[in-house]
C-alpha cells in the first residue's frame, strides 16, 4: 500500500480486515508511499524511506501479497510500474491486484464506468450542460483510464464536441494546482468539469475560489472515490461511490480461493452516482418535483440516496428497501390527499422511526440524506397553495428532518471526541518519548509503552546492527538479520536480551517473541533524512489509520536520539565498538 492516513487505503484495508476475521491468518501492511514521486516535481520529504520496507517482502515471510499497484504507482512511469511489479513477482509470492488492472496478475477493480455515465447522463439531460472537461490521469493507470473511457464514450453518445484543450493530465493527488489552473485558463466558457478523483476535485475547487468561481454556480464539478472530506466540502462534491471497503472484501476473498488452490482472474465491483451540490442545489433543481413524489421513482431515488447498497440479496437488505417505500408512499399519500390531522402526522413518524431502525443510514452519509430530505420538503411545500397548509407541512416535515439532524450529529460528536482523546495521547507521547538521558535499549520501551496510551498491545522495535545510510535512487540492500530490542506481546513489554536480538530478516513475522493468536500489524520505517535506523512494526487500529506517519516519524526521531546518546555513552566510558567508526 502507498500509506495508511489517506481514506481510501483505510477503507481498503478494513475491508481486507473483515473479511479475513474467519480465517487463521496474519496480516501486515506495508506502506511504501509512491514510486518516484520525485519525477512529478512534488517534494519528496525523504519518503523514499518507506520503499525500503519492500525488501522484508520474501516467500518465506508472506504466503500472498495484496498490491495497490496504481496506487504506488500512480506518480511513475508504465515501465518503471512493472518493473516493481516484476520484481515483486520475482519473488514467488502469489499476487492479488486491489483496485488495479494489470496482465498476468489476477485482481479486483472497480466498474468505473457505471457510476460516471450516470454522473454525465444527469448533466446533459437534467441539467442541459454542453461543454465538460476533465482532469484525467495518467494512461498507464488502467483504473483511472477506464474513466477517461467513460468520458468519452458519453460525450460521443451526446453528441457534445471533444475540446482537446478541455481535457488535462495530473496526477491523483492534491498536489495537482498547475493543472487546475492550466485547465481554467484554457477553458474560460466550461459547463461542467469531471475530476478523476475527489482529491483533484479538491484542489479544483481551491482554484476555482481564487478566482471568485463557486462550484455548482459557475461549474459544476464531479469527482471520483466519494471520500469523507468531499462530503464535508463547501459546496458537497458530487462524486462517484466506488466503495473500497468492499474491494478490500473482494480481494481477500480471492486471496483465499488462491490459498486454497483455486485459479482466479480479474473481476469487478460496481460504482454509483452521488448527487450533491457541486452539480447546482437540489433546491434548484424545480422540474423534479413530480419525480420525487411519483411513486414509480421510488427504486430509483432509493438507490440515488442509499447508494451503498450493491445490490438486495439479503434479507435485511430487502427490509430495508420495503421500509423505504412504505415511508415513502405514506409521504406522497400525505401530499396527494391534501389531508392533514394529528393522527396521520403520528402515523408518519412512527413509519419514519421504523424505516431508521433498519438501519438505513450505514448505507447513505449525512450530506446526501439531508439534501434528498430537503428536497423532498421542498416538493411538498411547492404542492400547498392554502396558508394554514403549508405552516401543516413545513412543521410536519421539519420535525422529521430535525429528527434525522440529530441522529447524524450524534455520531459526529462521538467521532470528534474521539479525536480530541487522540490528540490529547499524541501530545503526551511526545512529551514521554523524549524523557530519558542515556542510549541503553531500556530507552527502546519508551516507543512501545506509548503506543499502549493508543490500544496497541503488541509492538516490535527491530533496530539495524548500526545505522544506515541510504540516499534516493540506491538500491536498498537490508542486512541479513536485524536485533529486536524491545517487545510489547499482549500488552506486557519485554527488553530483548543482546544475546537474543538477532532476528532474521526472514523470520519477522514469525519468531518466538511475536503473539501466538493471529494479528493485523504495520510496519513503519524508522528514519532521519537519508539514515535509517530500523522500523517498528505494531497493532493496526483507528489511530493508526489517523496518525500513523506522525507516530512512525516522532520514533523515529526517538531512534536517533537513542543512537546519539549510545554513542555518547560509549565515548564517555571508553566503550567504542565497530559500530561508532
Amino acid at each position: 500500500m502507498s500509506g495508511i492516513m489517506d481514506e481510501f487505503p483505510e477503507r481498503l484495508i478494513k475491508g481486507i480486515i473483515g473479511e479475513s476475521e474467519k480465517d487463521d491468518v496474519n496480516i501486515v501492511i506495508i506502506p511504501v508511499k509512491y514510486i518516484d514521486r520525485e519525477m512529478k516535481g512534488i517534494p519528496d520529504l525523504y519518503e523514499f524511506q518507506y520503499k525500503t520496507n519492500v525488501e522484508t517482502i520474501t516467500s518465506t515471510n508472506f504466503d500472498a501479497l495484496i498490491v495497490a499497484a496504481d496506487i504506488i504507482g500512480c506518480l511513475t512511469t508504465e515501465e518503471n510500474l512493472k518493473k516493481f511489479m516484476d520484481g515483486l513477482k520475482a519473488r514467488g509470492i502469489p499476487i492479488v491486484l486491489a483496485a488495479s488492472k494489470m496482465d498476468e496478475y489476477p485482481g479486483v477493480m472497480f466498474d468505473n464506468k457505471a457510476g460516471i455515465i450516470e454522473g454525465i447522463e444527469y448533466l446533459v439531460e437534467e441539467l442541459n450542460v454542453k461543454k465538460i472537461g476533465m482532469m484525467k490521469s495518467y494512461d498507464h493507470n488502467k483504473d483511472v483510464a477506464e474513466r477517461y473511457e467513460a468520458f468519452k464514450e458519453m460525450l460521443a453518445y451526446y453528441k457534445l464536441d471533444l475540446d482537446p484543450k478541455s481535457v488535462i493530465t495530473t496526477n491523483l493527488s492534491v498536489d495537482c494546482r498547475e493543472d487546475c489552473e492550466r485547465f481554467l485558463d484554457l477553458n474560460p466558457d466550461i459547463e461542467a468539469v469531471l475530476c478523476v478523483n475527489d482529491d483533484v476535485a479538491k484542489t479544483f475547487y481551491a482554484a476555482m475560489k481564487d478566482r471568485g468561481l463557486v462550484p455548482g454556480r459557475d461549474i459544476k464539478v464531479m469527482g471520483f472515490d466519494n471520500s469523507i472530506s468531499g462530503s464535508m466540502m463547501t459546496p458537497s462534491l458530487t462524486t462517484v461511490d466506488a466503495s473500497a471497503k468492499n474491494l478490500g472484501k473482494r480481494v481477500f476473498t480471492m486471496v483465499r480461493m488462491i490459498m486454497d488452490g483455486w485459479s482466479v482472474g480479474q473481476t469487478t465491483i460496481p460504482t454509483s452516482f452521488i448527487l450533491r451540490d457541486s452539480f447546482g442545489s437540489f433546491l434548484d433543481k424545480k422540474n423534479t418535483d413530480d419525480a420525487m413524489l411519483n411513486k414509480n421513482n421510488l427504486d430509483k431515488y432509493f438507490h440515488r440516496v442509499f447508494f451503498k447498497f450493491d445490490n438486495i440479496s439479503k434479507q435485511e437488505d430487502l427490509k430495508i428497501l420495503i421500509m423505504y417505500k412504505a415511508l415513502m408512499n405514506t409521504i406522497i399519500d400525505y401530499v396527494d390527499d391534501h389531508e392533514y390531522s394529528a393522527e396521520r402526522v403520528a402515523f408518519l413518524k412512527t413509519k419514519m422511526d421504523e424505516f431508521f431502525k433498519t438501519g438505513a443510514l450505514e448505507y447513505t452519509d449525512a450530506d446526501v440524506l439531508l439534501a434528498y430530505v430537503e428536497r423532498i420538503k421542498a416538493a411538498i411545500m411547492a404542492r400547498f397553495d392554502d396558508y394554514e397548509r403549508k405552516c401543516q407541512a413545513y412543521e410536519t416535515f421539519s420535525a422529521l428532518l430535525e429528527k434525522i439532524v440529530r441522529t447524524l450529529r450524534d455520531e459526529v460528536v462521538e467521532y470528534k471526541t474521539s479525536m480530541n482523546e487522540s490528540i490529547y495521547t499524541l501530545k503526551n507521547m511526545v512529551e514521554d518519548s523524549l524523557n530519558f538521558n542515556h542510549g541503553g535499549d531500556e530507552s527502546y520501551a519508551t516507543i512501545v509503552s506509548n503506543l499502549a496510551m493508543f490500544g496497541v498491545e503488541n509492538a516490535y522495535v527491530y533496530i539495524y546492527d548500526r545505522p544506515i545510510f541510504h540516499e534516493q535512487g540506491e538500491e536498498f540492500a537490508p542486512p541479513k538479520k536485524v536485533r529486536l530490542k524491545v517487545a510489547m506481546t499482549d500488552g506486557e513489554i519485554k527488553v530483548i536480551p543482546p544475546e537474543q536480538q538477532f532476528i532474521e530478516l526472514d523470520h519477522l513475522y514469525d519468531n518466538k517473541f511475536l503473539p501466538t493468536k493471529k494479528y493485523r500489524m504495520v510496519q513503519m520505517p524508522l528514519y532521519f533524512k537519508e539514515t535509517l535506523y530500523g522500523f517498528v512494526l505494531y497493532d493496526l487500529n483507528d489511530v493508526s489509520f489517523r496518525s500513523g506517519d506522525f507516530i512512525a516519524n516522532q520514533y523515529a526521531t526517538v531512534a536517533r536520539l537513542i543512537d546519539i546518546l549510545g554513542q555518547n555513552d560509549r565515548l564517555r566510558t571508553g566503550k567504542l565498538d565497530k559500530r561508532d567508526i
